[in-house]
């Protein structure tokens, strides 16, 4: 017969300690090394110590069971987040110029210390109000928020919390409508009549013609291009280039940006002041937004971390960083599209004048270095993966006179120099690909194809992106059928 006041298996046990608190301490089973698996709760009453254990069963029925301890902070689970899971999950490009920034300069500084099974729906709305009150874009609010909830998934995931409390928020801020404003076509027509006389013009050209984006049009390699047949002459975009921030490889990062770290200066006695030579102008503010340069000094957006370890680019051992050949952004970005012959006819008249360039002397080019890349090309091989640089060193289609790669950055001074000179708008070489897009609806090119040609995820991308040239479209369509409808109902009349 059970004996009266009998704890059930699985109730725990309850007790006093020395110092007045109650415990309430949960047997859960054993561990993977063979400990015994317990869960202490606390209470400065019996009650209290039972009223958390009856809301922890309550939390284990319902599928959960909360971490012991008290759990990580926010910015502890960005961080691992960040550097071990995103790093490896995102390109390069991605992770320096909008996860590591967005994570390191707002996340973490405004909404990292709460813990992570304590962070609630209002302090993720305080931190957009926050955001909004000093001025930040939608759009950046938004990219954190995304951030957050990804790192948030991944502790739901791994049953370190219960929900994501990113998806129950309200006031959630709304992007700008997106709206493509390309050049016109008597603008572009404008262009193309110029571009022979401008070096490597023609990568504007395939731009407006084919659409690919403006790395992928600097990563262009010969290999890709089948120029055997001009009439039926296609391009394979299966690379871009970018470039990639510069990673220390000594062993002291701060000490070896210790030169270029922006400090502010002290009022009086600067230790930077030079007896002799270029003289030293002290900084004592950050510059706003819009600055124009009135005050002494060069424009600061910021000071440097007392425990800086940045300015990579100046380090001699550097690694990992400049430009780069990578992959395009996703699995629908590899394709292969037919080129029309006007472009493939430019295409092989700069392959002979590049191969002229090549002979007049001073040429270099970029590719794999047996003797700084340990890899071994394989046949067929267009980029080293290790290295990431083309194997063969003639193998970009455009190039600077030297044969080394253009750079993004160049590439923009260059056509917006070109634009001034033309006396156009200053349009941004991603427009050419709107033109692009934009030309193939209004001449009909089902949605689908467009879709294929330009990269875009599906269609209803593409129709969503370009609502408004489709809504062109089909009012043309409407009334050309209004012409057709009644001019047959007049001939019958007759």
């Amino acid at each position: 017969m059970p004996r009266k006041n009998r704890r059930q298996h699985g109730e725990g046990s309850i007790y006093q300690r020395r110092d007045g608190r109650w415990v309430a301490a949960i047997f859960l089973g054993y561990k993977a090394d063979g400990k015994a698996d317990r869960r202490y709760l606390y209470g400065d009453t019996a009650e209290e110590a039972v009223a958390a254990r009856d809301a922890f069963n309550e939390t284990r029925r319902a599928g959960f069971t909360p971490p012991a301890g008290k759990g990580e902070t926010v910015g502890e689970l960005l961080t691992h987040w960040l550097h071990n899971v995103a790093k490896r999950t995102v390109r390069d490009t991605t992770w320096h110029d909008a996860y590591r920034p967005k994570t390191e300069k707002h996340l973490i500084p405004r909404l990292g210390r709460p813990r992570v099974k304590d962070l609630s729906e209002e302090d993720v709305e305080a931190f957009v109000t926050s955001m909004q009150r000093d001025g930040y874009a939608p759009s950046t609010i938004i990219g954190c928020l995304m951030i957050l909830s990804q790192a948030l998934d991944l502790a739901v995931r791994r049953k370190q919390i219960q929900r994501n409390v990113c998806k129950y928020i309200e006031g959630r801020p709304k992007g700008s409508d997106f709206e493509a404003l390309p050049p016109e076509r008597d603008e572009v027509a404008v262009i193309l009549d110029a571009l022979p006389r401008r070096r490597n013009g023609v990568r504007w050209a395939t731009a407006a013609a084919v659409g690919q984006r403006r790395g992928e049009t600097l990563g262009l390699t010969w290999p890709m291009l089948d120029l055997t047949n001009l009439d039926k002459a296609t391009m394979r975009i299966a690379w871009e280039i970018v470039r990639v921030p510069w990673q220390h490889g000594c062993e002291d990062p701060h000490a070896c940006g210790a030169a270029h770290h922006l400090r502010r200066c002290p009022p009086t006695n600067c230790p930077k002041r030079r007896a002799s030579g270029r003289p030293h102008v002290c900084r004592t503010r950050l510059c706003p937004d819009g600055c124009d340069g009135s005050h002494p000094g060069r424009c600061i957006r910021a000071w440097c971390a007392p425990d800086c370890e940045g300015h990579a680019k100046a380090c001699k051992a550097r690694r990992d960083g400049g430009l780069v050949m990578t992959e395009p952004k996703s699995k629908k970005s590899k394709r292969t599209v037919p080129i029309p012959r006007p472009l493939a006819e430019l295409l092989v008249l700069h392959q002979l004048a590049q191969a002229t360039e090549r002979e007049a002397g001073g040429w270099v080019g970029w590719g794999h270095e047996p003797s700084s890349c340990s890899r071994r090309p394989r046949p067929r091989e267009v980029v080293c993966p290790k290295c990431r640089r083309p194997i063969a060193r003639d193998a970009l289609v455009f190039t600077k006179p030297d044969g080394m790669p253009v750079s993004p950055s160049d590439d923009w001074r260059e056509w917006s120099s070109f634009l001034a000179e033309l006396g156009l708008p200053p349009y941004r070489p991603h427009d050419l690909r709107h033109f692009s897009v934009t030309l193939q609806l209004e001449e009909g090119v089902d949605v689908g194809v467009v879709a294929d040609n330009h990269g875009h995820s599906s269609p209803d991308f593409t129709r969503r992106r370009y609502q408004h040239v489709a809504e062109r479209v089909q009012r043309e369509s409407a009334d050309q059928v209004g012409k057709v409808l009644w001019r047959s109902a007049g001939d019958s009349s007759d």
